[in-house]
């Protein structure tokens, strides 16, 4: 079950500021796409200063634009990210980290659940001392199936998507910082997008005290950096050099530039609400 984690990996790490804000995504789908040129699974981490990333549902929130100055007013900036789901916080004390598995090094195609399940045993490995279990935290922010809790506390929410070449699956993790401030400007978020309004669009009822981070579980401070470090050495073999190699190859950069225009055209729409 957990031989994967004895292959050799290949790692990119991308500290973003928020003119690139969207640059995760852009290479996220790029990498995607190029999952058949890999030579290992690869891990990518990446990491945003104050943001408020939405998912494609939140475009239905009936007075948008009044949730969007709920971001300026907090200092968050924000972006429209291009797939399904809700709102989530990316900032200092916020680690990105995916897993992208292509289907020519597996016997054969993971199912849904089976992604998921790898994700959630590389975070046990990674922080052995925490009591993970997965399960939907109902008033947290994007709450789902693999929400990531201990004790009944979100620490991190997992997604995926796939094609036909591999998978991907993008976890977020608390790590530190002011998780209580976090919740309550997606509550805030979602109050003013809804107004009076009846939710018949299901948006969450966020509780700031649903979520935590690991720092506040473990008692002292844990940053991205010694996070990244346990995820990181989870994995015994690294290999790099024919990732580098794959980063400089001509469909790739083709797919980050239609990937660019792309994410583009969604901001673009956003911003007409705004």
């Amino acid at each position: 079950m957990n031989d994967f984690i004895k292959q050799p990996v290949a790692e990119f790490d991308q500290p973003l500021v928020p003119k690139n804000n969207t640059t995760s995504f852009i290479y996220t789908n790029a990498l995607l796409q190029s999952s058949k040129e890999m030579a290992t699974p690869l891990l990518h981490f990446w990491t945003l200063e104050k943001t408020v990333i939405l998912g494609l549902k939140d475009q239905r929130l009936p007075h948008l634009d009044q949730a969007l100055k709920v971001c300026e007013r907090h200092g968050y900036h924000y972006f429209l990210r291009n797939s399904g789901g809700l709102a989530v916080i990316s900032d200092d004390g916020i680690l990105n980290f995916s897993l992208f598995f292509p289907w020519h090094l597996e016997t054969r195609q993971l199912t849904i659940d089976e992604a998921y399940e790898r994700m959630i045993t590389v975070i046990k490995a990674a922080f052995p001392e925490l009591q993970i279990e997965t399960g939907e935290v109902t008033h947290s922010y994007c709450p789902g199936t693999f929400d990531v809790h201990v004790n009944g506390q979100k620490i991190g929410g997992i997604s995926q998507r796939r094609n036909m070449d591999g998978v991907v699956v993008m976890l977020y993790l608390g790590i530190n910082g002011p998780q209580m401030t976090r919740g309550e400007l997606v509550r805030d978020f979602y109050d003013a997008g809804l107004s009076d309004e009846e939710n018949k669009w299901r948006f969450p009822d966020v509780w700031p005290t649903s979520m935590t981070t690991i720092s506040s579980l473990l008692g002292h401070e844990v940053t991205v950096a010694d996070a990244k470090q346990r995820l990181r050495d989870v994995f015994p073999h690294h290999q790099q050099a024919k990732f580098d190699q794959l980063m400089w190859q001509a469909d790739f950069i083709k797919s980050l530039n239609d990937e660019r225009i792309a994410i583009g055209k969604l901001q673009q729409r956003l911003s007409k609400e705004n």
